[in-house]
C-alpha cells in the first residue's frame, strides 16, 4: 500500500490514488481503507504527487528550440532531486520498519507542499504569458523574494541556470560582435539582415538595436543596455578592420559571469571605455578625420572662397542654362577638373526632396522604433515591445511638406483590424516630441472600417526614458471606407497628396507588391480635407520627420515613396548639391543623416554665394560701360543688393560656422569617447541650423526673397544694352522702393529675435546690415 502511495508522489496514480481527466489526485473512498481525518491528509499528500506530475509533464514533453526554457527545464529537473531522493529515503526506511504512520508521512514531506506548489504555478504562468528571454530571467528573480529560505535557494539555482544562457550571449556578443540567439530572445537584436558585399561593412544605427521587451530589468538597466550595445558593435567594427583587442578585453570578459551587479556594471564600463579609445583611435587617426571634417568644412560649407569663386567662375554660363541632366554633367565635369585633390571623392547631384524604398533590402536614413524587423525585402512591424504602445519606421532625415508633397505605400495587415476597435497609422508627420499628426486605419462595430485623420499632442514624461504621456487628441475629419475591409493578408495601396492647402488621399486593393494601384483611379474618388499645416505646426524650413507607425497589429511593409518641394522650388539649381564621399568606417562618425545635414547648409549658402558672384561680375559690367550719373538708381540698387547679401552671407561663414566649426574641432581634439564625438558633431549642426535660421521659416523666406530681387535685377541689367539705360532706371527704381519693403520686415523680425533671444551673434548681424542706422531710421519712417 505505502508503494503505491510513494508511487503517486512521483506523479504515478494506482489502486487508490485516483484522477479524473488530469485533475488533481484524490484517494479512493469507496474502498474503506483509512478513516475519514486520514483521507484528509492523505489528500493533502497525494496532491504533491499532481503537482510533480504536472512538473514533469512540463520537463518531459519540451520542445521548445528555447535556449533560456532549455536550461529552465534543466534548473527545475536539478531542483526536483532533493525531493525524488525523499521518496526512495521513505521507501528505504519502510522496507527496513515494514510500518508508516500518515501523520509521520505528512511531517517528512511538509516542506515540499510549498515548493511544489510554487514551481508548478510559475511554470503556468511562463506558459500562459510566453515569457522568454528577459522576462523568464525577470520572473524568477521575483520569486526569489521570498522569506522561505528552502524555495528561495531552489529559484536562485534555477536563476542561476538561466543565467547561464545570458552570460553565453553577452560573451558572444562582447567579444566578437555576434548574436547567440536563435529564438529572439536576447535584449539586442539584428534588423538588417541584408548581407553586404563586404561582409565587416554594416550600418551603425540600423544594423543592430536593443529589443527591451527581452532586457532583463531586475539585472541590466536600459542606460547599461546601450553601453552593451555599443561594446558590441564596437568590436565588430574592430574586428572588421583587423583591430584585434588586447587580453584584457578578453579577460574582461571571462569575468562577466558574476551575478553581482556592481561588480557587473563595472566590467561592462570598463569594456565600454577600452573599445571606444580604440573605435576612436582608428577612426581619428588611421581614418585620418580631422583631415575629412576640415574638407567638409572647406567645400561642403563653402568655407574655401578661392574654391567657390573658382567654381563659380568656370560654371558661369552653364548655371544660366535650364536645369538638365547634361548641364549637371558639365557641372561635375568642370569640378573634377579642378585644381584640388578632393575633387575626386566629390560630386554635384540635384537633390530632389523625398525619397523612394522600392524594396527594404537596405535600411539606410531609416530610425527603427521598437518592435520592426526586416524580412527578406519587407519591413515587418509587429506588437509593440517595451514602454511605448506602437512600433515603427521613420526617415531620419526631415522631409519639406509644407509646399505640398505626394506619399505613395504599399503594405498589408498580417491579421484583420480587430473590433471593438484597432488601428494603424499609416502616415505620422511629427513636427517635434509634442505634437503628430496622425492618419489612423480604424475599425469598430458601429462605423465599420474608417480613416480618421487627427491631431496628437503629448509631453515626454520626466520619470522614465521613454514613456510619453498623451494630454490632448483633437480629430480633424473621418472618412469612412466602404469597399476596402483590411481583410488579413490583402495588399492595399495608398497614395496622399498636399497641394493648396488641401489633403487628399486614396486607398484600394492591389495584386503588385510594387506598384501603387491608385495612380489609375480618377479624382473623384479621392477623399479631401482643407487642411493648413500651418494652423498645426511650427515647421523649420517647411520641414518634419515622416513615418509609419502601427499599433497593436502586425503589419508589413511593402514600398515606400515620398516627393517634396526643396524651399527654393521655383528657382533654377534651387537643388544643387555637392556630395562628398565618406568611406567605411568613418562614416560611422560622418554618418549619412549628418551629410544630409551638411548638403542641407550647401543648398542654403550656394544661392546666397551665387547672388553675391553675380553682384560681383555686373558691378564689372557696369563700371566699364556706365557714367555714373547715367544710372544712378541702378548703382543705387546695386549697392544696396551687394550690401545686404555680403551682410548675410559673412554673417553665416564667419560668425556662424567659423566660431562653432572651431569649438566642435577643440572639443573633439580632446574627446576620447566615440558616442561623445557624434553627440558634439551633432550639438553643431542643431547650434548651426539654429543660428542659420533654419528654424524660423519666415525668415528665411525673406532671405531667399531677396536673392529673387538679386536675379530679378541680373536680368534689367542684362537688358540694359536692347534699353536705353533710363528705362532700366527707372525699373530699378520699382524694385528699389520694393527692395526696401521686403528688407525692412526682414529686418523688423531679426530685431524682434534679438528681444527674444541673447545671441552676441544676432547683434552683429544687426550691426552688419545697418551700421549707419538707415534701415532703422526707414522702419521709424513708416510709424
Amino acid at each position: 500500500m505505502l508503494h503505491d502511495l510513494l508511487f503517486s508522489l512521483l506523479g504515478k496514480p494506482g489502486s487508490f490514488v485516483k484522477q479524473f481527466d488530469n485533475s488533481p489526485f484524490y484517494i479512493d473512498e469507496s474502498l474503506n481503507l483509512f478513516s475519514k481525518p486520514e483521507i484528509v491528509q492523505l489528500n493533502q499528500i497525494v496532491n504533491l504527487g499532481y503537482h510533480y506530475q504536472q512538473i514533469d509533464n512540463f520537463l518531459q514533453n519540451q520542445e521548445e528550440k528555447s535556449s533560456y526554457i532549455k536550461a529552465l527545464v534543466f534548473g527545475i529537473d536539478n531542483s526536483l532531486n532533493d525531493y525524488r531522493q525523499t521518496i526512495l529515503t521513505l521507501e528505504q526506511e519502510y522496507l527496513n520498519e515494514k510500518m508508516f504512520i500518515v501523520s509521520q508521512l505528512n511531517v517528512r514531506l511538509q516542506a515540499y507542499y510549498q515548493i511544489l506548489l510554487n514551481l508548478h504555478t510559475s511554470i503556468n504562468i511562463i506558459q500562459q504569458h510566453n515569457m522568454r528571454g528577459g522576462q523568464i530571467l525577470d520572473y524568477l528573480y521575483e520569486r526569489t523574494l521570498t522569506g522561505n529560505d528552502k524555495l528561495q535557494l531552489i529559484y536562485q539555482n534555477i536563476l542561476s541556470a538561466c543565467y547561464e544562457v545570458l552570460f553565453q550571449q553577452l560573451s558572444s556578443w562582447l567579444q566578437y560582435g555576434q548574436i547567440l540567439d536563435t529564438s529572439d530572445e536576447f535584449f539586442i537584436q539584428r534588423i538588417d539582415e541584408k548581407k553586404k558585399t563586404d561582409q565587416h561593412e554594416y550600418n551603425w544605427d540600423t544594423s543592430f538595436t536593443l529589443n527591451i521587451q527581452m532586457l532583463p530589468l531586475h539585472f541590466i538597466t536600459l542606460q547599461m543596455a546601450d553601453k552593451i550595445l555599443f561594446i558590441g558593435k564596437a568590436v565588430k567594427v574592430l574586428k572588421g578592420q583587423q583591430e584585434l583587442f588586447i587580453n584584457e578585453h578578453q579577460q574582461l570578459i571571462r569575468e562577466i559571469e558574476v551575478y553581482d551587479s556592481f561588480t557587473f556594471n563595472r566590467i561592462i564600463d570598463q569594456l565600454q571605455k577600452q573599445v571606444g579609445e580604440q573605435l576612436v583611435q582608428v577612426i581619428v587617426d588611421k581614418q585620418e578625420l580631422f583631415i575629412h571634417l576640415k574638407n567638409f568644412y572647406l567645400f561642403i560649407l563653402l568655407n574655401n572662397g578661392n574654391f567657390i569663386q573658382q567654381f563659380l567662375s568656370d560654371c558661369q554660363s552653364i548655371l544660366q542654362l535650364p536645369q538638365t541632366q547634361q548641364a549637371l554633367q558639365e557641372l561635375n565635369f568642370n569640378l573634377h577638373k579642378m585644381d584640388y585633390d578632393q575633387t575626386e571623392k566629390m560630386d554635384m547631384f540635384i537633390y530632389n526632396n523625398g525619397f523612394e524604398y522600392k524594396t527594404f533590402q537596405s535600411l539606410n536614413n531609416l530610425q527603427i522604433k521598437n518592435n520592426v524587423i526586416q524580412t527578406i525585402n519587407i519591413l515587418r512591424m509587429g506588437p509593440a515591445r517595451g514602454p511605448e504602445d506602437w512600433s515603427g519606421v521613420f526617415r531620419d532625415v526631415k522631409q519639406s511638406i509644407e509646399n505640398g508633397f505626394t506619399l505613395q505605400i504599399v503594405f498589408k495587415f498580417k491579421q484583420q483590424l480587430s473590433k471593438p476597435l484597432g488601428g494603424y497609422s499609416i502616415l505620422q508627420v511629427p513636427q517635434d516630441l509634442s505634437t503628430s499628426l496622425v492618419l489612423l486605419f480604424c475599425q469598430d462595430e458601429e462605423n465599420g472600417v474608417f480613416i480618421r485623420l487627427k491631431l496628437d499632442q503629448q509631453k515626454v514624461s520626466s520619470l522614465s526614458v521613454e514613456s510619453k504621456i498623451k494630454f490632448k487628441e483633437e480629430i480633424i475629419y473621418k472618412w469612412k471606407l466602404d469597399k476596402i475591409d483590411f481583410s488579413e493578408g490583402d495588399l492595399h495601396s495608398l497614395k496622399i497628396n498636399y497641394q493648396n492647402d488641401e489633403l487628399s488621399l486614396i486607398i484600394d486593393d492591389t495584386q503588385s507588391d510594387t506598384q501603387c494601384k491608385t495612380d489609375i483611379l480618377p479624382p473623384s474618388q479621392w477623399k479631401k480635407v482643407a487642411f493648413k499645416f500651418q494652423k498645426y505646426f511650427q515647421l523649420e524650413l517647411g520641414r518634419c520627420m515622416v513615418g509609419i507607425k502601427q499599433y497593436g497589429q502586425i503589419v508589413d511593409l511593402y514600398t515606400w515613396k515620398m516627393i517634396g518641394s526643396n524651399f527654393l522650388n521655383d528657382a533654377s539649381w534651387s537643388g544643387l548639391t555637392l556630395k562628398y564621399q565618406v568611406d567605411y568606417p568613418l562614416s560611422l562618425l560622418i554618418t549619412p543623416s549628418l551629410q544630409e545635414k551638411f548638403q542641407l547648409f550647401f543648398r542654403y549658402l550656394f544661392p546666397i554665394r551665387h547672388a553675391q558672384f553675380e553682384l560681383q561680375q555686373v558691378w564689372i559690367k557696369l563700371t566699364k560701360k556706365f557714367k555714373k550719373k547715367d544710372c544712378k538708381y541702378i548703382l543705387g540698387m546695386h549697392t544696396q543688393l551687394m550690401h545686404v547679401v555680403n551682410a548675410f552671407y559673412h554673417y553665416f561663414q564667419m560668425d556662424i560656422i567659423a566660431v562653432q566649426w572651431s569649438k566642435m574641432i577643440s572639443r573633439m581634439q580632446n574627446e576620447i569617447n566615440f558616442e561623445l564625438m557624434r553627440k558634439i558633431m551633432d550639438e553643431f549642426e542643431q547650434s548651426v541650423s539654429n543660428q542659420l535660421f533654419l528654424n524660423l521659416q519666415q525668415i528665411v523666406k525673406n532671405i531667399f526673397q531677396i536673392i529673387k530681387f538679386v536675379h530679378k535685377y541680373i536680368e534689367l541689367v542684362n537688358r540694359i544694352e536692347l534699353q536705353h539705360h533710363s528705362l532700366i532706371n527707372k525699373e530699378c527704381y520699382k524694385l528699389m522702393v520694393e527692395f526696401d519693403t521686403q528688407f525692412i520686415a526682414l529686418f523688423n523680425l531679426i530685431q524682434l529675435l534679438t528681444k527674444s533671444t541673447n545671441q552676441t551673434a544676432l547683434f552683429q548681424l544687426l550691426t552688419r546690415l545697418d551700421y549707419n542706422s538707415y534701415f532703422d531710421n526707414k522702419t521709424n519712417e513708416k510709424f
